[in-house]
């Protein structure tokens, strides 16, 4: 196999980068099947273009006999960096051609530049998530000292064509605003244990379960989150829904709707709170125009992937989150 030689990113490139994104089997939203190819790949160039031109970043193309045959996309993370105590960053893209030997030689060559500019901004943790499939990247990414933090399963809901069921309960269910931001915060303080940051040796759980709170805190101020739905009785607060809006979806003729965090308390569990919560952010994600939903999950969270099936979503990918401490 000939060589590549790697350098910066330069607006010319992108007539080359183009091609390769045609024909990279893991374009984003890529698994929902519902999309026209041309208006998918035009979508997909639209986000990597976002990705390339991100003042906080820096991206790198592999060229070989004067075209590109691959592109790393790496972009600093000011937040994940004050939650972690360290710099952090990510690589948002690592696309190559060819067969998975060519595949891996080509990325072996851009990752190198990656941690190398990684050093040079003095950066800790350097995370990456990629398709369960691409293996190549996982392969490579393992070579080079990452190591596996966490594996996620997708799940996707056509609003179209579902119909809720009536979900009985003895709580109350409303939208969340600022002022819900402290109990909001104190649930997800304790909540979480199966989520990349909890299971990253790196980080302490203390630190983790902080990074959580903030998260509540910043989605009931509308800085993380377009919406909380909150589940509560006399007792207090029970449960939540965190829901975003993928506002660029809307280029592909169907928005997109996601549930990022849910949660219930401890001692509400059985009394059909994630349930309850999950139909009634449905309905909210249908008055906002959505006609998609789609919410992630940990593979070992048998629980929530349950739930998940339960209110009518189906799988429709999986994908592998690494990290390295530099």
């Amino acid at each position: 196999m000939n060589s590549c030689l790697v350098h910066p990113y330069t607006p010319d490139n992108w007539v080359h980068i183009a091609p390769l994104l045609a024909a990279w089997p893991f374009k984003p939203l890529a698994r929902h099947d519902r999309w026209l190819a041309p208006s998918l790949l035009d979508f997909t160039c639209e986000r990597v273009q976002g990705a390339i031109g991100n003042e906080a970043g820096v991206t790198w193309v592999a060229q070989r006999e004067n075209r590109a045959c691959g592109f790393a996309c790496f972009t600093m993370l000011p937040w994940d960096s004050e939650q972690l105590g360290v710099t952090a960053a990510r690589i948002h893209y690592l696309v190559a051609e060819g067969s998975y030997g060519e595949q891996q030689q080509i990325k072996r060559a851009l990752l190198e530049h990656v941690l190398e500019e990684a050093q040079e901004r003095s950066v800790w943790h350097l995370s990456v998530r990629v398709d369960a499939s691409d293996l190549s990247s996982l392969h490579v990414l393992e070579q080079a000292g990452f190591i596996t933090v966490d594996g996620i399963l997708t799940f996707a809901l056509d609003l179209t064509t579902h119909r809720p069921n009536e979900a009985t309960h003895d709580f109350k269910i409303r939208l969340a605003s600022a002022a819900d931001a402290d109990q909001a915060a104190a649930l997800a303080r304790t909540a979480y244990v199966h989520d990349r940051f909890h299971s990253d040796p790196f980080i302490d759980r203390g630190r983790a379960d902080e990074l959580h709170a903030t998260w509540l805190r910043n989605s009931c101020a509308g800085k993380a989150a377009d919406a909380v739905v909150l589940a509560e009785d006399e007792t207090g607060l029970l449960g939540f829904v965190t829901c975003a809006l993928q506002r660029d979806t809307a280029h592909l003729g169907r928005m997109v709707g996601t549930i990022v965090l849910v949660a219930s308390a401890a001692h509400a569990r059985g009394r059909g709170v994630g349930f309850a919560t999950t139909m009634t952010a449905l309905e909210w994600f249908r008055q906002q125009g959505c006609e998609i939903v789609e919410v992630g999950t940990q593979l070992r969270n048998i629980g929530a992937s349950r739930l998940y099936q339960k209110c009518g979503f189906r799988i429709v990918g999986s994908c592998i989150s690494l990290r390295h401490l530099l």
